[in-house]
């Protein structure tokens, strides 16, 4: 949910104008930061399976930046961040607002969660590898609903609207094809 997560960005923007945009997009990409850094190491995996490589045929192991307990940590760690950059308590709000966000949203649209490790409870849709179509819709849904939240009742421009909800509403289609 790449683009949907991006997307929750312009809501919280709205709502805390004076945050860095930059704090922001750490902090809804937090724990896919902290997955790639961890597929780096050796410590989670995110390999396809075979064929041509696409969203549908990876094989993930996710437990310490998706899963619900680590879940907790990533979204205080998201808070603290805020805190020690801005000393401002709604920063330190909307920041763990968007770490949770990507999660609850991945539990919708994106790979199969567990509580901890693939031996606990799973938990999600896995719509990634079981319903694509449906798992980039929802996130076209979200990344629509956003841009109508960011744009409304402001001055953008008809040509940056559309740009807006083309790169949120359509783009996600993109990974359909490659």
């Amino acid at each position: 949910m790449i683009l949907g997560h991006a997307a929750t960005t312009l809501v919280a923007k709205r709502v805390t104008p004076t945050m860095p945009w930059w704090l922001l997009i750490v902090s809804a990409f937090l724990i896919d930061i902290a997955m790639f850094t961890f597929v780096g190491l050796g410590i989670e995996t995110m390999e396809p399976t075979g064929g041509r490589p696409s969203m549908a045929n990876a094989i993930t192991e996710m437990t310490f930046s998706h899963d619900l307990i680590p879940q907790i940590g990533w979204t205080l760690l998201a808070g603290a961040i805020a805190f020690a950059v801005t000393r401002r308590r709604l920063f330190v709000l909307v920041a763990m607002a968007l770490s949770l966000a990507h999660w609850l949203g991945d539990l919708v649209s994106g790979y199969g969660h567990h509580i901890f490790g693939p031996d606990t409870h799973s938990i999600g849709t896995d719509w990634y590898h079981l319903n694509l179509p449906a798992a980039l819709a929802f996130e076209a849904a979200i990344g629509i609903f956003c841009v109508f939240i960011f744009t409304r009742n402001r001055s953008f421009s008809p040509r940056a609207q559309a740009g807006l909800y083309g790169l949120f509403g359509i783009a996600p289609f993109v990974f359909l094809i490659i």
